[in-house]
C-alpha cells in the first residue's frame, strides 16, 4: 500500500509533513451514512420567540394626521379603529402590512379631545391613547 504524504512549506522555511495510511481513509459515502446513522435525534428544539405587538404614535398630540409605528405584527391586514372618549367608534380602517414592522399614516378630521387608537390582527389587540388638538 502507498502512503499519502503532504508537505507544507512556509515563508520562514519551516515545513511540516502529514502522512496517512490509504486503508484508513474511509469512502465518502460510508462516512455520510455513518454520520447520519450516528446522529442523535433533535429533541430540545427551542420555540420561535415572536415579538410582542407594540405601537408608537407621533406626533401626540396630533391635529389631523398621526403616524403609527408598529412592530410585532404579522404580514397581512390590520384593522385600525379610532374610538372617542365615550366608547363610540368614529373611524375604522383596514391597512395592509407587508412585514409587520412599519409606519402607517392615518389622516382624520375629528374634534379636539381624547381618543383611543386600537389595532387588531387575529388574536393580537393593542390600544393607545391619542390626544387630538
Amino acid at each position: 500500500m502507498k502512503k499519502i504524504t503532504l508537505i507544507f512549506f512556509t515563508f520562514s522555511g519551516i515545513y511540516t509533513g502529514f502522512s496517512q495510511n490509504p486503508g484508513a481513509i474511509a469512502d465518502s459515502i460510508t462516512v455520510k451514512e455513518n454520520t447520519i446513522a450516528n446522529t442523535p435525534p433533535i429533541k430540545n428544539v427551542l420555540p420561535v420567540v415572536k415579538e410582542k405587538p407594540a405601537i408608537r404614535l407621533f406626533p401626540n398630540p396630533a391635529k389631523n394626521k398621526v403616524e403609527i409605528e408598529i412592530s410585532g405584527f404579522d404580514p397581512g391586514y390590520i384593522k385600525i379603529q379610532l374610538i372617542d372618549g365615550k366608547g363610540k367608534s368614529v373611524r375604522e380602517d383596514k391597512r395592509l402590512v407587508f412585514n409587520g414592522n412599519e409606519v402607517i399614516v392615518l389622516m382624520f378630521s375629528e374634534k379636539p379631545g381624547l381618543y383611543f387608537l386600537c389595532l387588531k390582527q387575529g388574536t393580537k389587540n393593542i390600544k393607545s391613547k391619542l390626544l387630538v388638538q
